[in-house]
């Protein structure tokens, strides 16, 4: 029976972290309250402050919980392919799975962005974040080197821009007056886009045409 208890700790911390995830998304990080947190997760306020010390604290650990989760999910998703154009498109298909969902979750990165321009704690988070993201991309464009496919770079400062690609687009789409009808233009935007940089002077069709 006693091992049961940390199986089902860790689920109460799931509830908890997909609670304030979905208000933050909702409310933003100033207007949510452990009391709106606890509320959305079905527990009480001291059952929140058990597992956390403070807001802050939930918020921090979330951020982590989201980083990690984030992380898991690209390399999952490229682990699937063995080509360099198809990982490109499945990071692609990750990070625009939805208009729904999109905007979830970056209007929740966003307020944790602004967090980290002004708190340490959440600074080490999207340091690591990013630093993930340069990991998996810079795989890929390493490998699309070695096959010739993308063109010759330096392999750090392209993942930055790839990166960089995907957060502006992003953050563009989050900004139009109606960002259901731009979805998909925004999605291929997108793709078009990293496969256009990654191959140099080639379209992205050149590049497509290069790999078959």
């Amino acid at each position: 029976m006693n091992g049961r208890v940390p199986e089902r700790e860790e689920e109460r911390r799931l509830t908890l972290y997909k609670a304030a995830f979905r208000e933050v998304a909702e409310k933003g990080f100033a207007d949510v309250t452990l009391d709106d947190i606890a509320r959305r997760a079905g527990v009480s306020k001291g059952i929140t402050l058990y597992y956390f010390s403070s807001k802050e604290d939930l918020f921090r650990r979330l951020f982590g919980w989201l980083v990690d989760s984030i992380h898991a999910r690209m390399r999952e998703a490229v682990s699937d392919v063995s080509d360099p154009l198809a990982k490109v498109r499945a990071l692609v298909a990750i990070t625009f799975p939805s208009p729904s969902k999109n905007r979830a979750f970056f209007r929740a990165f966003v307020d944790f962005c602004g967090l980290a321009a002004r708190r340490e704690g959440f600074r080490e988070v999207t340091a690591r974040f990013y630093r993930g993201c340069r990991e998996i991309d810079g795989a890929i464009i390493e490998e699309g080197m070695r096959r010739g496919v993308f063109a010759r770079r330096e392999a750090d400062s392209a993942a930055s821009t790839v990166r960089a690609i995907f957060d502006g687009l992003m953050m563009q789409w989050l900004a139009e007056e109606d960002p259901e009808s731009s979805f998909e233009a925004y999605r291929e935007r997108c793709e078009r886009e990293l496969l256009g940089y990654l191959s140099g002077s080639q379209s992205a069709a050149a590049v497509q045409s290069a790999a078959s």
